[in-house]
């Protein structure tokens, strides 16, 4: 029976699926107290939102997360709304337990860069751990418990969640000494922290926000975020930070540190871009490619008119076009239909192209009229896979960028 959170069999399938077809899936993953028994579920139709919802109804699972994921080579490109620290380790233990060690989890932000999930913030910073040993219920025991959940409601009450990171320590150091039972430790630990809190409170507090200019500088920051989805991602990463510290500054109230960020992420964003070199054309490096063959062949052309051999009097006579024409034909085709093609006509193109180039690598592979123009009796040096495929390879990866 597969597991609930964690169908194996279905799970490898879309991993196939989304790598064969480039394209990006919906997943939730569900974070467990052991990561064997961690889940993943994707779907080719349910939003992640949804899937999210069913895993929640998992057994054993704590926390969850949904997103997109893509597969390149063999990783697994996570994206989710809201990364959760864990889904890396638990995911890599949960492939190798059902057999899918060759698929590698790697967590990306929203600009396609790698995250490294130990830089992430713990989800349970300032609460205390759910395994941690009960203390005995004496009154020096239950006066450091109050103390304890007095700190964290004023922790939470300060609003400002990198403070919260910071003092999260504490918390969960007092926690943990009043377990083992150790209960100078423990007060020594909420003595200090309650100074600390005691001194920011103390602090002057800023004006209250006002909630109509921040619903309209968040308005204004989704829209600057649109802008910069659509950009390439080397453009993209640097305006995406900026991005954030605009939306950190709008969670903690700072409004006019919001909206000077937002001037100059605006600024950024309008300004004429640096000119681009122009992008390499796939039929330009193609002819090339084709030229630098045609010269090889055309000196065993010379050899090969004295011969009387099938298939070297058709090469003799047509040249490498004789032999690949069903090839050539098509791949020309799929060329001019992307040099004239805008807009989405240039993407659907571009996959069509992508196509031809798969099947030429093939043709060259396995044709042994190319190996028998390579490898000829005449010592006549007539390379056609390198060069041709390394054009090929080159023609790819402008098309993918389409």
């Amino acid at each position: 029976m597969p597991d609930q959170a964690f169908d194996a069999d279905a799970v490898l399938k879309l991993l196939k699926k989304a790598k064969a077809s480039g394209k990006a899936l919906p997943f939730a993953f569900g974070l467990a107290g052991k990561p064997e028994d961690c889940g993943l579920m994707i779907d080719l139709r349910k939003p992640g939102k949804v899937l999210r919802g069913d895993m929640k109804k998992a057994p054993g699972i704590k926390k969850s997360c949904f997103g997109t994921l893509r597969v390149e080579e063999n990783e697994v490109l996570l994206q989710p709304e809201k990364p959760l620290k864990g889904i890396v380790k638990q995911l890599k233990k949960k492939f190798m337990k059902e057999g899918m060690v060759k698929f590698k989890p790697v967590l990306i932000g929203p600009d396609g860069s790698i995250i490294d999930e130990d830089s992430l913030p713990d989800d349970d910073a300032g609460t205390p751990e759910a395994g941690a040993p009960a203390p005995a219920e004496d009154g020096a025991a239950a006066a450091l418990k109050q103390r304890i959940a007095a700190a964290v409601e004023a922790v939470k009450a300060l609003g400002n969640p990198e403070l919260a990171g910071k003092l999260a320590p504490e918390i969960k150091a007092g926690v943990k000494l009043l377990g083992q039972g150790d209960h100078d430790g423990c007060a020594a630990r909420l003595d200090r922290l309650e100074a600390a809190l005691a001194k920011l409170q103390s602090q002057p507090k800023s004006a209250p926000a006002d909630p109509e200019q921040a619903a309209k500088l968040s308005k204004l920051l989704a829209a600057q975020a649109a802008r910069i989805k659509a950009l390439p991602p080397e453009q993209a990463a640097p305006l995406a930070a900026q991005a954030r510290a605009i939306a950190a500054s709008l969670k903690s109230g700072a409004l006019p540190q919001a909206a000077d960020g937002l001037k100059a992420l605006i600024g950024a964003l309008d300004a004429p871009a640096a000119e681009a070199p122009p992008q390499a054309d796939p039929m330009e490096i193609w002819q090339a490619a084709k030229e630098d063959v045609d010269r090889g062949v055309s000196s065993l052309q010379d050899a090969l008119k004295s011969h009387n051999h099938p298939v070297l009097a058709q090469i003799a006579d047509a040249g490498l076009a004789g032999v690949t024409d069903g090839n050539q034909t098509a791949l020309m085709k799929a060329l001019f239909e992307m040099k004239s093609a805008t807009g989405a006509a240039r993407q659907k193109a571009a996959q069509a192209l992508l196509a031809q180039i798969a099947a030429y690598l093939k043709f060259l592979k396995d044709d042994p009229v190319i190996a028998m123009v390579e490898d000829n009796p005449f010592g006549v040096k007539a390379p056609v896979k390198t060069p041709l495929a390394n054009a090929l390879r080159q023609m790819a990866e402008i098309a993918k960028a389409a």
